[in-house]
């Protein structure tokens, strides 16, 4: 298993390096498959979205390929994600991109390319593996969440981590009792949350083993009881 789950995507020299190591090869000689739906059920201007994947063209890939998992016969999309070296799983919502993998039918193969390609998580496409997702929209106040997208409940895409991702530390648009939020969470969950900026990701190479922080910038690890137990 080769994961980066990162805040805001490939954004410094560090977190670079670590993807090319992952990759073992050059991105000029990779190709990456970019999955949208986290961010497609948002109305509004998608200025930030093109925004992001000029950012991801200009590091130079063989190839990208911009996919919906909703976009033709699930049998299309998964020879997509199997042509591809890296799936990107972009940002949105966590909620709404584990539904969009389960309700596609497209979680089996997930599960088996993560054994196979490198993938990348960029925000909520990070947090979708969490096994006790279904605590998130009630122990992380976010029910509007699945109110908007009228899901009856939260599930995760791949259940593999016992513990929550969360992004975007010391965001400007992040609330100020943010990190009280997610000690919080963590404290009602009975589950770690790693709470990171947006230079840092965390590398996984085993779901059971602890993840290894990539990082230039700051980071939180709050634990099981909601206590700080790791900073940056």
């Amino acid at each position: 298993m080769r994961m980066l789950l990162t805040s805001n995507g490939i954004a410094n020299n560090a977190i670079r390096d670590a993807l090319i190591d992952l990759l073992g090869k050059p991105l000029a000689d990779s190709r990456v498959v970019v999955v949208i739906d986290a961010i497609l059920g948002f109305p509004g201007d998608s200025s930030k979205l093109v925004e992001h994947l000029e950012g991801l063209r200009s590091l130079g890939w063989a190839d990208i390929d911009v996919a919906s998992l909703f976009a033709g016969p699930a049998t299309l999309v998964e020879s997509r994600l199997r042509s591809a070296d890296v799936i990107l799983g972009y940002g949105g919502s966590n909620l709404w991109a584990a539904h969009a993998w389960r309700a596609t039918g497209l979680a089996p193969a997930l599960a088996e390319l993560l054994d196979q390609k490198v993938y990348v998580g960029w925000s909520a496409g990070s947090m979708i593996f969490a096994r006790r997702l279904d605590r998130w929209p009630t122990d992380f106040d976010d029910q509007d969440e699945l109110d908007l997208f009228g899901l009856e409940a939260a599930e995760p895409a791949v259940p593999l981590f016992d513990w929550f991702f969360a992004g975007h530390l010391h965001a400007d648009w992040m609330p100020p009792d943010a990190e009280e939020r997610f000690a919080r969470g963590a404290e009602r969950s009975g589950q770690e949350v790693w709470f990171v900026d947006d230079d840092s990701a965390l590398l996984v190479r085993d779901p059971a083993a602890e993840p290894i922080v990539i990082s230039t910038g700051h980071w939180r690890r709050f634990g099981a009881n909601g206590s700080l137990i790791a900073s940056h």
